[in-house]
């Protein structure tokens, strides 16, 4: 358990830390993606695990236009397939955890690497907020991981004034990286895109 007195914030990923959804993501990043770069293989896609999807589309599609419309065909499909598909929270005691993390001065956020209006269609089918203090989308920052910009904002929000008051928990090694940049601890979790060789690599 988490020592009360020096943590304050406990920052989670979404899609594979608090929730299961299956690789749902990256599947229909990847169906997108092939849609105007046919040559695409899905091995080119696990290399961006935990990073903002907007540049993910971004790095294979150059064309403005066509980053446009493959940007648009994403959020369609994903949000019919998480509307429509068998996802769940990673574990049926998560929301107890969170309440007693909470009844202990611990502030629960959560930070993603999927736009606002996706994060608020998992927040809303799970009913998270009545669990947790905050949460952010990397549409919301200029840099998104393992760039700082969302943990700042956070910690400027919820009145953290010390980064090493603050624990990120996350499934990628971009997650871990991401709080290493404000230097805070880190957690790796298996439930996700990465198994325990890759996130060792980042030392979490």
């Amino acid at each position: 358990m988490f020592k009360k007195c020096l943590t304050k914030m406990m920052v989670c990923d979404m899609a594979g830390t608090t929730i299961q959804e299956n690789g749902i993501v990256y599947k229909t990043l990847y169906d997108s993606i092939k849609t105007f770069h046919p040559d695409l293989k899905m091995s080119e896609i696990d290399d961006f695990h935990g990073h903002r999807k907007e540049d993910v589309i971004k790095h294979f599609i150059k064309k403005p236009l066509l980053f446009e419309r493959t940007s648009t065909l994403f959020n369609i499909l994903l949000i019919n397939n998480y509307k429509y598909s068998n996802i769940s929270l990673i574990h049926p005691n998560l929301l107890n955890y969170f309440t007693y993390l909470k009844n202990n001065d611990i502030k629960i956020v959560l930070n993603t690497g999927y736009n606002i209006e996706v994060q608020n269609i998992l927040i809303n089918k799970f009913k998270l907020k009545n669990y947790i203090d905050d949460y952010i989308s990397s549409s919301e920052v200029l840099n998104g991981r393992p760039h700082p910009d969302m943990l700042n904002k956070l910690m400027i929000r919820n009145n953290i004034l010390n980064s090493e008051e603050i624990i990120k928990v996350g499934d990628s090694k971009i997650d871990i990286l991401e709080g290493k940049s404000i230097n805070c601890k880190t957690v790796g979790v298996l439930s996700g895109s990465e198994d325990k060789e890759e996130l060792e690599k980042v030392n979490p």
